[in-house]
């Protein structure tokens, strides 16, 4: 092995192989350091380190589950061509309105994707010499953790520099936990903040990823979205999932089984219950997505920020919004569902599921989507304690 090589090899060993030896090799934080909130919500940084000490070490080295960088796509229709109507899929419209589909099949083998969008021009940017930083302007990860349900993706970003990020291969609360290869700082996936390494207290700049099924989404994006393909340059079973299945009961998705411990077990809703994650400020709440579906609109309020989540029947998504549209100040509307239209109660507007107004006083103004994620409630109340639910249970505060 060239001598060049060697000593960066053996740092990334130590590094993961032997974290809490890292650990002591750096400066000892003080009190006053430990107390200082992270960029979490609720979250300080003695509270990150706790996290860190707590890591679960699944003998999965680092890489064994293999990040993919800079995929190939498919349009709509040529991805249908291998997809069924009930797959679950991920989709994330960018900031430069390219959307791009992740297939949960392929998804549940790599764990992470760094992707690289064209530029303003079309082009895509030169693949970077080995061993150096992608460019972070035109780069997102889109990231998925199997064992928690969990689907984040952000801008790749360490702290401020431009990094792609991987997959340790070891767990907090079930849930993955990344590194990114520029700093070696190790990432709560379902937090999105560092909690161990030189970047310890920042958190990665997140963007929607919106949890759907493909029958809908080859209607509505057909010749508007890409779809990531199954030419991974791995070889994996991409028509079979490891874990089970989301269309049939009775696998790992629906189940109790937790096959790693948690540090905190919430038992007002079923494990594996499927939720939206909210957060405002230190005020935690989880959407149920069944009762959302079954209603099609619920309006709620978290802190002080009134917010509605609407169902799309096409997507069997669910999304939410502040409840408050553009120009009307403080004042937020209440949704319901009246003749078969989502209406708001004080002007009877018409609404879509995307939170557009097409009919009424609202015409042609737009909800401002409030950031959620989907997971699990056990991995979610875990590092969420004193979560609400939304609807409320009976007796719940």
């Amino acid at each position: 092995m060239p001598r060049p090589l060697i000593l960066p090899l053996l740092a990334a060993l130590l590094f993961f192989s032997f974290p809490d030896a890292a650990r002591a090799a750096a400066p000892e934080e003080d009190d006053n350091v430990l107390k200082q909130p992270s960029a979490a919500p609720g979250f300080s940084i003695g509270d990150l380190r706790k996290l860190a000490d707590v890591i679960a070490r699944t003998g999965v080295a680092p890489d064994s589950i293999p990040a993919l960088y800079r995929p190939q796509f498919l349009s709509v229709s040529d991805a249908s061509l291998s997809m069924d109507d009930d797959e679950v899929v991920f989709i994330v419209e960018y900031p430069d309105g390219r959307i791009r589909v992740y297939p949960q099949r392929i998804m549940v083998w790599h764990e992470v994707v760094n992707d690289v969008l064209p530029d303003a021009s079309g082009n895509m940017p030169p693949r970077p010499a080995p061993g150096m930083p992608a460019s972070g302007d035109n780069t997102y990860t889109v990231t998925y953790s199997p064992l928690t349900g969990a689907v984040v993706a952000f801008r790749s970003m360490a702290g401020r520099f431009p990094s792609t990020f991987g997959v340790t291969g070891n767990l907090l609360n079930a849930n993955t936990v990344l590194y990114d290869r520029v700093s070696r700082s190790l990432w709560s996936q379902l937090l999105a903040v560092c909690i161990e390494g030189p970047l310890r207290g920042r958190r990665l700049e997140r963007i929607p990823v919106l949890w759907a099924r493909w029958s809908g989404v080859k209607k509505r994006y057909a010749g508007k979205a890409e779809v990531m393909s199954r030419s991974t340059g791995y070889k994996r079973s991409y028509g079979k999932d490891p874990y089970g299945s989301y269309k049939i009961g009775g696998t790992y998705y629906e189940d109790v089984r937790l096959l790693f411990a948690v540090s905190r077990l919430d038992n007002r809703l079923p494990p594996k219950k499927r939720v939206l994650g909210l957060e405002m400020e230190d005020d935690y709440g989880a959407v149920l997505h069944d009762s959302v579906r079954e209603a099609r609109v619920i309006n709620f309020t978290l802190g002080l920020t009134p917010l509605a989540a609407f169902y799309d029947a096409e997507l069997e998504a669910v999304r939410v919004f502040d409840r408050r549209p553009p120009g009307a100040g403080d004042k937020a509307l209440t949704f319901e569902i009246f003749e078969d239209k989502l209406v708001d109660k004080e002007t009877r507007s018409e609404w879509t599921p995307e939170g557009n107004c097409i009919y009424g006083k609202w015409r042609d103004k737009s909800l401002t989507a409030f950031y959620s994620m989907d997971s699990m409630w056990f991995a979610w109340s875990a590092f969420h304690k004193g979560t609400r639910i939304f609807p409320p249970l009976p007796g719940d505060w």
